[in-house]
């Protein structure tokens, strides 16, 4: 009895640490906490996996490259469209050896609040952050019916409204890279 009550008292202690949300529908993860006095979570980290499981709901959102592109749907993301709006990628200097060689032949973009990295020519993972790498940028997704732009950080409505119903949303103590 002792040792339930123990365990009880580590889950309640661990979960009330809990101060990010975690929405994951299929491919895709999203992060999102108080940001700026913010009375709700914001999602601020949208990440899609390409090479998981491909939700067509998740996957039919568009994104602007820059203020001044037209949107681009997910599905028709290619490295030449990219290179004409996002910068190569370059990896910080403090990033460790394993990782450098992880993308290295891989087609990597980076601006604006994105990263989009390349495999033999197709999409293998996009993130989109607006606060990020201590910085702040303003990325902007469009709703799949084309009414409705959002600039990051996304309320759970907003998140919901463009890459569709999740599968889970939970608490984690923290955001891994």
């Amino acid at each position: 009895m002792r040792w339930i009550l123990i365990g009880t008292i580590w889950m309640f202690l661990l979960s009330s640490c809990a101060n990010v949300l975690r929405f994951e529908k299929e491919n895709l993860v999203a992060f999102g906490e108080k940001l700026d006095k913010s009375t709700e979570p914001l999602f601020y980290l949208v990440r899609v996996d390409m090479t998981k499981t491909i939700d067509n709901e998740v996957n039919n959102f568009y994104l602007k490259l820059s203020s001044d592109t037209p949107p681009i749907a997910l599905k028709e993301l290619t490295p030449e469209l990219v290179a004409k709006n996002l910068h190569p990628f370059i990896p910080p200097f403090e990033w460790p050896n394993k990782l450098k060689q992880k993308i290295k032949g891989d087609e990597v973009f980076s601006g604006n609040g994105f990263y989009i990295s390349f495999k033999d020519g197709k999409l293998f993972n996009l993130s989109i952050c607006s606060h990020c790498a201590n910085g702040r940028e303003n990325p902007i997704v469009r709703t799949p019916d084309g009414q409705h732009f959002y600039t990051l950080p996304l309320t759970e409505l907003q998140v919901i409204e463009v890459f569709g119903t999740p599968n889970r949303v939970y608490k984690v103590n923290e955001v891994r890279y």
